[in-house]
């Protein structure tokens, strides 16, 4: 009687991989969660920068036929970013000038705010710039430190015009 030898099995010959979708799911799901997380906040920004555009647009036809003080400018942008943007953390900055040459974009500052704000309307004709901003405190706050930046977004819109005659 011949002997018979064994062939050994696939279970003997392949490694097992019980684990290895376990693996590949550790390493592969902190990448997607993060750029999840970006997606979300771009998304948040582009959608507040979007309002925040258009109420300034809305607020600055105040300035522009000449019936804006601070208090409704505010007001006015306030009512239309009310739903989304928080109406205490708007700044703006409103200056005027004979000409635009003359008027110059206020800067951020370090903390991600506008370095400064003012609301000075001018007369029939005046060259306007308008300056609103959201500092937006990130969701992720923490990935922005690390980043360099200070945790905050800034969402601004600026608009450039001539008031009407009037």
């Amino acid at each position: 009687m011949p002997l018979r030898t064994r062939r050994p099995t696939s279970h003997a010959i392949l490694p097992h991989r019980g684990g290895a979708t376990a693996i590949e799911f550790a390493l592969i799901a902190p990448v997607f969660l993060l750029i999840l997380c970006a997606w979300t906040e771009v998304g948040l920004c582009l959608m507040m920068g979007s309002a925040l555009d258009n109420a300034a647009r809305d607020a600055s036809r105040l300035i522009r036929t000449g019936a804006a003080s601070e208090a409704s400018f505010k007001a006015a942008v306030c009512a239309k970013v009310a739903p989304i943007i928080p109406c205490t953390g708007i700044v703006y900055n409103v200056q005027t000038g004979s000409s635009f040459s003359g008027l110059g974009v206020v800067t951020v500052s370090s903390t991600g705010t506008l370095s400064s704000t003012g609301f000075t309307v001018g007369g029939s004709g005046a060259a306007m710039l308008v300056q609103v901003a959201y500092p937006k405190p990130a969701f992720f706050s923490s990935l922005l430190k690390a980043a360099g930046f200070g945790g905050n977004v800034l969402i601004l819109t600026t608009l450039a015009f001539q008031n009407e005659s009037y």
